[in-house]
C-alpha cells in the first residue's frame, strides 16, 4: 500500500520538475525525496519519471495518476480550510430562538453583523413564546434561547441578561405624552393596552397599579408588544412594553417614556444543561450581550 507521504513526493516532483526542487518544497533531502519516488513506483509497478538532463520528466502515466492525486489534494486543502473555518468559528450552524420583541429590531441587526464576518455560517432564528424556547433549548432543537424570566430548570443554563425598565408607549395626540415620564397614578382611568400572555411582568405590572390603586381602562388584550404598539399609535390608548419595541415603532404617532416606580425586565439566555456550550454558541453569547448591555445604557442615558 502507498502511503501518503510517497503521493507527497510524487506531487512535489512532478511540481517542481526534480528532486531537489521537490526537497525543497517538503522540507527533506534529495536522498530522501528519490527513495519515496523509487518505493511509490515499486509499490504501483509503473515507471513515473524519465531522467533527462538531470531533470524528472513525467510519463504518460503518472500524468493519468497525477490527475487523480491532484483532485485528492484538493479535497485535502478543502478539509483543511474548513477545519481553519471551525477553529476561527467562520463556519457552522446556529438555531435560536428569540422573544419576539427581540425579532422586531435587536436580534436581526445584530445577526447580521455577526453573519457578515462569517459568510459560511447558517442561522436559523425563531420567535417562540418562553415556555416553548425552554422546551427546544432543553430538547436540543435550540442552541439558545433568549427568554423573558429565568427558569429554575435542570434542563438549561441560564445566563441573566443586564435588567432594564418598561416605558410607556402612547400616542403622539395623548395628553400624557407631553410629560418627561410617567407615573403610574398617571395611567389612573386611561385607555390602556395590556398584554395577554401571563408573565412574571404582567403580574409586576399589576401589583404596581394595585400598590398605586390605579384602575386603567382596560381596552384591549395584546398577545404581543408590537401589537400593543401598533395599537397606541392609532390611538387606541397606552401600554407598558419594554423599550425594544417601543423604539422601534417611535416616530410620528408613537412617543415613549420612562415609567414610574420603575418596573424591571430581567431577561436571560438559555443553552442545553446536557451539553458543552459550542464555541460559536459561545461567541453569539458574548457578542450579543456586550451589544445588549450597550444598547440598554443608552436607554438610561437617552
Amino acid at each position: 500500500m502507498i502511503t501518503h507521504r510517497q503521493v507527497e513526493a510524487f506531487r512535489a516532483v512532478i511540481l517542481a520538475g526534480s528532486a531537489t526542487g521537490a526537497a525543497q518544497l517538503m522540507s527533506l533531502t534529495q536522498p530522501a525525496v528519490t527513495r519515496l519516488i523509487q518505493d511509490i513506483e515499486y509499490r504501483l509497478q509503473l515507471t513515473l519519471f524519465e531522467r533527462r538532463g538531470g531533470k524528472l520528466v513525467p510519463t504518460s502515466d503518472a500524468i493519468t495518476l497525477y490527475r487523480e492525486v491532484e483532485r485528492s489534494f484538493q479535497g485535502l486543502e478543502r478539509i483543511e480550510r474548513q477545519a481553519a473555518d471551525l477553529r476561527e468559528r467562520r463556519v457552522g450552524r446556529l438555531r435560536i430562538a428569540g422573544l419576539p420583541a427581540l425579532a422586531v429590531d435587536f436580534l436581526p441587526a445584530f445577526a447580521a453583523r455577526f453573519l457578515a464576518a462569517r459568510p459560511t455560517l447558517e442561522i436559523t432564528v425563531l420567535g417562540p413564546t418562553s415556555p416553548l424556547a425552554l422546551d427546544w433549548v432543553s430538547s436540543g432543537q435550540c442552541d439558545l434561547a433568549v427568554v423573558h424570566e429565568q427558569f429554575q430548570s435542570t434542563a438549561v443554563r441560564t445566563t441573566p441578561l443586564p435588567a432594564f425598565a418598561a416605558v410607556v408607549a402612547l400616542p403622539r395626540s395623548h395628553p400624557l405624552a407631553a410629560k418627561h415620564e410617567i407615573h403610574a397614578t398617571d395611567l389612573h382611568e386611561q385607555d390602556f393596552i395590556t398584554l395577554a400572555a401571563p408573565s412574571l411582568i404582567e403580574h409586576t405590572i399589576s401589583s404596581v397599579f394595585a400598590a398605586h390603586r390605579v384602575r386603567p381602562r382596560l381596552r384591549v388584550e395584546s398577545p404581543l408588544t408590537m401589537m400593543a404598539c401598533r395599537m397606541a399609535a392609532e390611538g387606541i390608548g397606552c401600554t407598558l412594553v419594554d423599550p425594544f419595541t417601543a423604539d422601534h415603532y417611535a416616530g410620528e404617532r408613537l412617543v415613549v417614556r420612562p415609567f414610574r416606580p420603575a418596573i424591571l425586565f430581567e431577561w436571560a439566555i438559555i443553552t442545553p444543561s446536557f451539553t458543552p456550550v459550542a464555541p460559536l454558541a459561545e461567541e453569539f453569547m458574548a457578542g450579543f450581550i456586550a451589544e445588549f448591555a450597550a444598547r440598554i445604557a443608552v436607554n438610561r442615558t437617552g
